[in-house]
């Protein structure tokens, strides 16, 4: 369950700026989204002021206006012009949200920010309520003199539209006379930006009320958070010699920030890739800043695979960068709006499908206690759009989606577990394991894109401190690893029976000491595919049958919850169709029919799935069907009918509650169940607790009681 919810709004929605008229937006926003806010302990609101330059320009007059986010399309280009075409790029030209947008002035900032506060208290009075500031990188939100007029020696980063570029946070100022708040007599040389804007975020949240700080676009990270090259990787180099200066560099932006500014939380957004990537490409020491007790939540899902489909990318960042914590939690954040580019993905990108609700919140990590953990966080970006407006399609929507993907979290590890080499990747020195770290993690995100049913991650530091019950009967994926204690779990780990899939360079492979029964090796070199299709040697087969010319393979994660299976699929092409039989036979998932082909179940998904799975069935052919009907009976409580069984084997694995009851009928709806007779109790590693009968033909229906009939 997300203890804290947090809704990202611009102040578009504030078309005037009375107290009246603040107050009756402020009351809205909590009101709109109260089925998603209810019961929990904390809520935020997360207010896109401007970029940020508005916490670098604060002089401490609060009736000083400021520039802010009141543009859509790039801020920093040109405004366009009376009797331009405006269907023009909003790449080419920025326009007003809305008809003589309102001046904004600190005074009324600080208004907004407490006028929050009084409104989600009065809504949830039993409730946490914060109220955060953010600052990005670059120049799309507002225009910023700071960052490119006054100090452009510190934008060195990813060029943009109006070839401005993003702020590299490890940069040093020039010296200047403007009377900041925290430096009323101006810049000195060679100040930090890392000192500078710590220190004016101190006064800043100080005298406005906010209550923790939004870092964007990976701002501490990275100056090309976009990019898969940098300063250490032009895209046919490893620079390893620039290693140690760049990272210290990085690293130096939180030790120097954290001085300034000591007690203020951070959240942030990071890159678009993986821990692993980032290191190889800009010395990003992701493994130390965790450990470095500044306060910050990690980076939670790219928002990119709204704009791109690129789901491998998105979950393989994801689960990278939480395979360790600096903390105790991680959050998820999902696109609905975005209030500069005329883009809302709900509609216009997802197509009102959620599938990227149900595929990153399937993301799940195993903890230092060896229990499985989900996302506590949950993040909106936005609940408005380019035009100020805050639409109930885009609330009533989605919204049953995200309660329903918080509902399915997992309760048990996958059969797949990640291990990924957080601390060894990200404090490697050599070429040759920068190199390894680039290609192998781009490998599992193509994998991923290919169908790797892969959304579990452990870290070698937590593999390392864990009792092998924990991971015992699962695949462990892992990069060839340099650490001889983690390779020696992973020897005894085989030893007793495991099975393990390792990957990497044909060198790495070749020097690889873990061989042998149990251990597949799969060259990065190769298709991508060879990953998912590894698989196949433990009994996972999952397969596709595409038209001639389909590009995108469907992207597939698996939860363990409450003793069942829950799949999520994201079919970019909806004339692929999948095969898939597992361990136990083929999964026949709730709400569906399955066409039985040697053995595979055959399902033609939709663009976006979110099935339950408690059925396998061994049966060569024919067609299953799977639903789910009224009980028909104060008894029960579910009734779950499966038809088309001719000859097969079923296993079938109720609720948690339900273990060792079992109880399935022939009867129809309507009649008083007569349970048939000779389900064998059954144990799975994997899926725990069920029940098994060979030769079962025809139609069947498996009821759950209530709790007290069990």
């Amino acid at each position: 369950m997300f203890d804290s919810v947090s809704l990202e709004v611009s102040l578009k929605p504030f078309k005037k700026t009375d107290g009246a008229y603040i107050r009756e937006v402020c009351r809205g926003i909590f009101e709109q989204w109260r089925p998603l806010l209810k019961n929990r302990k904390s809520i935020s609101v997360m207010l896109w002021v401007g970029d940020g330059s508005e916490i670098l320009d604060y002089t401490g007059e609060e009736d000083r206006a400021f520039e802010w986010a009141c543009y859509i399309g790039t801020a920093n280009l040109p405004l366009i012009a009376e009797g331009e075409d405006p269907g023009l790029s909003l790449h080419a030209r920025k326009r007003y949200y809305t008809e003589n947008p309102p001046k904004m002035t600190y005074r009324i900032l600080k208004s907004i920010v407490s006028t929050l506060k009084e409104e989600g208290k009065k809504a949830f009075p039993n409730t946490e309520i914060l109220v955060g500031e953010t600052f990005d990188i670059g120049p799309e939100f507002a225009v910023s003199d700071f960052k490119y007029k006054r100090h452009t020696e510190i934008c060195s980063g990813t060029t943009l539209d109006c070839k401005l570029n993003f702020v590299d946070s490890s940069s040093t100022l020039h010296a200047d006379s403007y009377p900041y708040a925290a430096y009323p007599n101006g810049i000195p040389e060679g100040l930090s930006f890392a000192t500078f804007f710590g220190a004016q975020t101190k006064v800043f949240f100080r005298d406005m009320g906010f209550d923790y700080i939004w870092l964007s676009n990976g701002l501490g990270f990275s100056a090309d958070p976009w990019s898969l090259t940098g300063k250490i990787f032009d895209g046919e180099r490893f620079y390893a010699d620039k290693l140690e200066r760049t990272s210290s560099k990085v690293f130096a932006f939180w030790r120097q920030f954290r001085e300034a500014c000591p007690n203020v939380p951070i959240e942030t957004r990071g890159t678009n890739n993986s821990a692993g990537i980032d290191y190889a490409t800009d010395g990003v020491p992701l493994h130390d800043i965790y450990k470095g007790n500044f306060n910050i939540v990690p980076p939670p899902n790219s928002p990119w695979a709204a704009l791109n489909g690129n789901y491998g990318l998105e979950l393989t960042g994801h689960m990278s960068r939480i395979a360790d914590l600096p903390g105790k939690d991680f959050l998820f954040r999902y696109y609905i709006h975005d209030p500069w580019w005329m883009n809302s993905p709900w509609s216009e990108r997802y197509g009102s499908y959620a599938n990227d609700i149900y595929l990153p919140m399937s993301v799940c990590r195993i903890n230092e206690d060896g229990e499985v953990q989900s996302a506590e966080r949950f993040h909106i970006l936005s609940i408005d759009n380019s035009r100020g407006e805050m639409p109930d399609s885009h609330v009533y929507e989605p919204l049953p989606h995200i309660l329903k993907a918080e509902k399915d979290i997992a309760d048990e590890p996958p059969f797949l577990i990640w291990l990924y080499p957080m601390k060894e990747y990200t404090t490697a020195g050599r070429e040759d394991m920068l190199f390894e770290m680039y290609y192998a993690d781009r490998f599992i995100m193509e994998a991923i894109n290919c169908g790797l049913p892969l959304n579990c991650v452990m870290s070698t530091d937590v593999f390392e401190k864990l009792s092998p019950a924990v991971y015992k009967n699962r695949v462990i994926l892992a990069p060839v690893i340099e650490n001889d204690a983690v390779n020696a779990r992973l020897a005894a780990f085989l030893g007793e029976g495991g099975a393990l899939v390792v990957y990497g360079s044909e060198k790495k492979l070749a020097a690889c000491p873990l061989k042998g029964k149990g251990a597949i090796s799969v060259d990065i070199g190769q298709d991508p595919s060879a990953l998912r299709e590894s698989l196949s040697a433990f009994g996972y087969d999952i397969r596709f049958e595409t038209r001639e010319g389909c590009i995108k393979l469907p992207a597939i994660t698996l939860v363990r919850r409450n003793n069942g299976l829950i799949f999520s699929v994201f079919n970019p092409d909806t004339t692929t169709q999948t095969l898939m039989k597992f361990p136990l036979g083929a999964p026949v998932l709730l709400g569906g029919e399955a066409e039985m082909v040697n053995g595979y179940a055959r399902y033609t998904f939709s663009r976006c799935e979110h099935r339950e799975c408690r059925v396998f069935v061994c049966q060569e052919r024919g067609t299953v069907s799977m639903h789910e009907e009224p009980p028909g009976s104060a008894k029960y409580k579910r009734r779950c009918c499966l038809s088309g069984l001719s000859d097969a084997t079923v296993y079938y694995f109720p609720e948690k509650y339900c273990d060792g009851y079992v109880a399935v009928t022939r009867n129809r709806l309507g009649e008083t169940p007569e349970l048939e007779e000779g389900w064998e109790p059954f144990f799975d590693s994997i899926m725990g607790h069920g029940f098994k009968k060979e030769g079962v033909s025809g139609k069947i229906s498996f009821l759950m009681p209530f709790e007290e009939f069990v």
